[in-house]
């Protein structure tokens, strides 16, 4: 697996593409804010011949799906992810004000539903999903536990991208459109932390952890 992260907008989004040696990707939470972020993307994916197969949103408020609408019509691929988020997508222009982030093209509709227990797939990359509530209704975290060789390295743990479910140190904020706070840490002590210890985090903002050094905090 190549595993490449971007951070985009002005709210400091993690994207990442992850591909195999065929060139299939899929791309989680490819946020990008800007004509210049839209860019950096295509060039990367151009520039390593791959195919896009999936758009993978961990949750639907505004910041994590501003590059929908640019990967869908550049790709031919809609965004995949929890029904109980959809209904934010109706509420992209008042989202836009609230957050004061520019909305450059409203993200099209979901083109698939995703759920506790399903799985996403290309040859060589399996991502199971997991279903957190509490940051949002369908907050989604997605675990690759047999990576196998990442960007040239053997023998890497499990993966986590939980979005905005866990930080470093931290976890999401729960007072926004059907925000949990007991849900939340609920969900991140039953389903993440038990986890292998050596899973590697990588958030939807800030740096990677492990969920290891996370357990200590609950």
């Amino acid at each position: 697996m190549i595993l490449k992260a971007f951070t985009f907008n002005s709210f400091g989004v993690n994207g990442f593409v992850l591909s195999n040696d065929a060139g299939d990707a899929i791309l989680i939470d490819p946020s990008a804010g800007s004509e210049q972020e839209e860019q950096a993307l295509a060039r990367y994916i151009e520039q390593n011949k791959l195919t896009v197969k999936h758009l993978l949103n961990t949750h639907l408020h505004l910041d994590h799906v501003l590059g929908n609408a640019f990967v869908a019509r550049k790709y031919g691929v809609q965004p995949e992810a929890h029904e109980e988020d959809a209904f934010m997508l109706d509420l992209q222009e008042e989202q836009s004000q609230m957050y004061g982030l520019p909305m450059r093209e409203p993200s099209p509709g979901l083109g698939n539903y995703l759920a506790e227990g399903d799985a996403v797939e290309v040859p060589g990359i399996r991502l199971q999903v997991i279903h957190v509530a509490g940051h949002s209704p369908g907050g989604i975290a997605f675990f690759c536990e047999n990576p196998g060789e990442v960007n040239g390295q053997a023998n890497v743990p499990p993966l986590l991208f939980p979005g905005d479910i866990l930080f470093a140190g931290s976890r999401g904020r729960s007072d926004l459109f059907g925000g949990d706070d007991h849900a939340l840490v609920t969900g991140i002590k039953n389903k993440l932390l038990t986890l292998p210890k050596e899973t590697v985090v990588f958030p939807g903002h800030g740096p990677m952890t492990t969920i290891g050094d996370e357990s200590r905090w609950y």
